[in-house]
């Protein structure tokens, strides 16, 4: 399972979201990344704390930034329980900010369900893709 959900988190980082970035960094001022989840759970996949950890270290450049911490899902389930689960991602991937030093009042959480999909739920693969968390945050010029 753990090998299974290593390689889900591989593909999905890897592959290219809306910005058309395939690595997290700077997204015209926006620094961007997005972090994966396992079907229907809130654990965060373990490749994905590295990215958590470089969005922290471009937080650290500037303190004062607000960042928003949005949670989604794939279209899996009913509007209700994803609405949910997202939020649920969110706060979990705010918590990981949390433990290394990003205040909360320096974040916005929120849970969007499967509103907002980055490609088609019409496959796994799209599915996998769907559930995420993305962090952003003006990038520090400094």
């Amino acid at each position: 399972m753990r090998k299974l959900l290593f390689l889900c988190a591989c593909a999905l980082l890897t592959a290219a979201c809306h910005t058309g970035n395939t690595h997290p960094g700077r997204v015209g001022q926006m620094y961007f990344t997005t972090i994966a989840f396992e079907v229907n759970g809130d654990e965060i996949a373990t490749a994905s704390y590295r990215f958590i950890d470089e969005a922290v270290k471009v937080y650290q450049k500037d303190p004062s930034v607000k960042m928003e911490v949005r949670g989604y899902t794939d279209s899996s389930g009913n509007e209700k329980s994803n609405l949910r689960l997202s939020q649920k991602r969110a706060e979990r991937v705010a918590k990981a900010l949390q433990i290394r030093g990003v205040p909360a009042a320096n974040m916005s959480v929120k849970g969007y369900g499967s509103a907002k999909p980055i490609v088609s739920n019409n496959t796994p693969e799209g599915r996998q893709k769907n559930r995420r968390v993305e962090i952003e945050f003006p990038y520090p010029d400094k």
